[in-house]
């Protein structure tokens, strides 16, 4: 019993050896070999790619400028049609005989017009007299007028070159004034439409030229140009339109295609950017050694966008300080270290 003592004294001079030892151990510990490469300052450009499907620039409904029946039609689904090409062609017999009647109330009220001028050179009407005379001629020319322009739109022609997609009457179908007669498109140039999470809409602006793919005619890309961006957008996706457009000379890209946007979108100010290798995730946090005076020195970072074989990060960093991407894994702030290798 009175050895018990003496050996619990022991253990705890061993053990209070060992504490005083420790300090002694770690810093005679050889420096840690590591590879490093330069932190970066520049601006940052983010590629986004987006879905969208391929528009034509123009669409219309053609309407009828007058009544009529068809007796006539040029073009069928799927042609071609130039800007003032007739498609249609309408008929109607009343306006016809109307016109015949416009014509000869003009030759009628310009014979009595040329009447009154002389009475009133004679001082033979008053000059209230002559000037009725005068606006019932007016009138009539105004009528024969009307009646020649509806007879003119009786032949329905197409508003700009495109093609027919959908003839919407057929022969012998009575057209009211204003109804719809076919739909035309026109795919010399095309728009393509996505939809931009807000975070990048105030990086985007109206001009700027960006890539687009066509799914269906594989990876080549196009140069595009945003033309549009919408002001107004979608609450439960918080997106916003943005309609971006190119040539299409040849006609191969149609309408309802699928396409991908490539937008190279640049963020404002200089971002520091780091090797990724050198992002260390740990329950301590994320953080990024440096060398300083051939020791490891630990920097709370926030990392960003991946750019290549970097990563965006906020931190207190400055640029051409050493991170360490190789050899970082146990590394202890303020440790020893040696630099063997620099990635270029």
């Amino acid at each position: 019993m009175k050895r018990r003592p003496l050996f619990i004294a022991t253990m705890s001079a061993a053990t209070l050896v060992l504490v005083l030892l420790a300090p002694n151990a770690h810093a005679q510990r050889p420096p840690t070999s590591v590879i490093v490469s330069e932190v970066r300052s520049q601006p940052l450009s983010e590629e986004v790619v987006l879905v969208g499907s391929v528009h034509p620039r123009r669409t219309t409904i053609v309407a009828s400028q007058t009544d009529g029946i068809v007796v006539d039609r040029f073009k069928e689904a799927g042609q071609t049609v130039g800007r003032r090409e007739a498609i249609y062609r309408l008929d109607n017999d009343q306006l016809r005989a109307e016109l015949i009647a416009a014509l000869a109330d003009v030759k009628l009220q310009r014979f009595r017009q040329e009447q009154s001028m002389e009475l009133l050179a004679q001082e033979a009407i008053s000059a209230e007299t002559a000037l009725a005379t005068e606006a019932e001629l007016d009138r009539a020319r105004s009528q024969l007028q009307d009646l020649q322009a509806r007879l003119d739109a009786l032949t329905i022609r197409a508003p700009f070159g495109g093609h027919v997609v959908q003839p919407l009457v057929e022969l012998g179908q009575w057209v009211d004034r204003g109804d719809g007669v076919v739909r035309v498109v026109s795919t010399d140039t095309v728009r393509v439409y996505i939809n931009v999470p807000e975070r990048l809409v105030p990086l985007l602006h109206k001009g700027e030229e960006t890539d687009v793919v066509i799914d269906a005619l594989g990876t080549q890309k196009i140069k595009a140009r945003i033309v549009a961006i919408l002001a107004e957008g979608y609450a439960d996706s918080r997106t916003f339109p943005v309609i971006v457009e190119f040539l299409n000379p040849t006609g191969v890209i149609r309408a309802g295609m699928g396409a991908s946007v490539h937008l190279s979108i640049r963020h404002p100010g200089e971002t520091f950017l780091v090797h990724k290798d050198a992002v260390v995730n740990s329950v301590r946090g994320t953080f990024v050694f440096v060398v300083h005076e051939d020791a490891a020195v630990q920097k709370t970072v926030v990392p960003g966008l991946a750019h290549q074989e970097f990563v965006a990060v906020e931190g207190e960093l400055q640029e051409g300080e050493l991170a360490i991407v190789r050899g970082n894994e146990r590394l202890q702030d303020g440790q020893a270290v040696r630099v063997v290798r620099k990635l270029q």
